[in-house]
């Protein structure tokens, strides 16, 4: 009688193949995991991510370091004024403990910018418009502003005669009360824009060919009276004649005309100046962060 056939025995576990498949996949799944992780990052998760590690810098348990600071573990020394830098800034106050300082420092640009610009702005107006009442010159000085400047309106009959640049008697009065009053509240240390400006009466005469002349003149002549009269400084101090380009009221009645014929003496705030730059930033920023 015949013996039946025994199959040989595989050895036992996986084949041999399956290891170093295994191994490739493995590489591939790292490889395509590093390049997708070096092709976006979600700054609003990395911000969050960081900020969890802020308060967390010191709890663990630490001794006696041979240098200045407190050792953290594993020899690590923490030393003071190590600063941690992260996109929004943080950094270790004094005494190394990871938190937040209490406030910024007086030399910061969020110190420097506490004070609201418009409400400045209002404060000064409203000072000035007082001082002007007591004076006299309610109904010939308008005082208006921005939060970049504050700004007193002259009507140009009040100031100059008919086709005329030379001052009145009555407007170096009045431009000597805003030039004292500026200097007494050290408001002649902002800049100064004087503008001229027309109505659209047409004007053609040897010493002004132009209403645009005209206008430049009569602004000039102000500015001279401050630097002259009143000691302002040049360099901060400027004039322009924008003519009948921006008229405030319709030419069409002579009551319009005559409230467009003005000088507009614009005392300039010291506002904080950001490049396109800055601004482009701070956008991406926020945008990123959903604020």
């Amino acid at each position: 009688m015949s013996k039946k056939y025994k199959a040989p025995e595989g050895s036992k576990g996986a084949p041999a193949w399956m290891a170093t498949y295994g191994d490739m996949v493995t590489l591939l799944l790292c490889f395509f995991v590093l390049l997708f992780s070096m092709s976006s990052v979600d700054i609003a998760k990395f911000k969050a991510a960081m900020s969890s590690f802020a308060d967390q810098i010191d709890v663990l348990p630490g001794g006696t370091a041979l240098t200045e600071g407190e050792l953290l573990n594993n020899g690590i020394s923490q030393l003071n004024d190590v600063q941690i830098i992260f996109s929004g800034g943080m950094a270790l106050n004094e005494e190394g403990d990871g938190l937040k300082p209490e406030g910024p420092k007086e030399d910061t640009v969020e110190a420097k910018s506490e004070v609201d610009p418009y409400e400045l702005a209002g404060k000064i107006a409203k000072e000035f418009q007082a001082l002007i009442k007591e004076e006299g010159f309610e109904t010939s000085v308008a005082i208006s502003y921005t939060a970049n400047y504050v700004k007193f309106t002259l009507q140009g009959e009040f100031l100059f005669d008919s086709g005329r640049a030379n001052l009145k008697s009555q407007a170096v009065e009045a431009i000597g009360v805003i030039a004292d009053i500026a200097k007494e509240r050290e408001y002649a240390e902002y800049d100064i824009q004087i503008d001229g400006h027309t109505d659209n009466l047409s004007i053609n005469s040897v010493q002004f060919p132009n209403n645009w002349i005209l206008s430049s003149y009569r602004a000039y002549a102000v500015l001279e009276e401050l630097i002259e009269r009143h000691g302002y400084d040049p360099g901060r101090i400027a004039a322009t004649g924008y003519g009948e380009y921006r008229p405030i009221y319709d030419n069409v009645t002579a009551e319009g005309r005559a409230k467009n014929r003005r000088v507009e003496i614009k005392v300039l705030l010291d506002t904080e100046e950001l490049s396109a730059k800055d601004i482009i930033e701070t956008s991406v920023d926020d945008e990123s962060t959903g604020e």
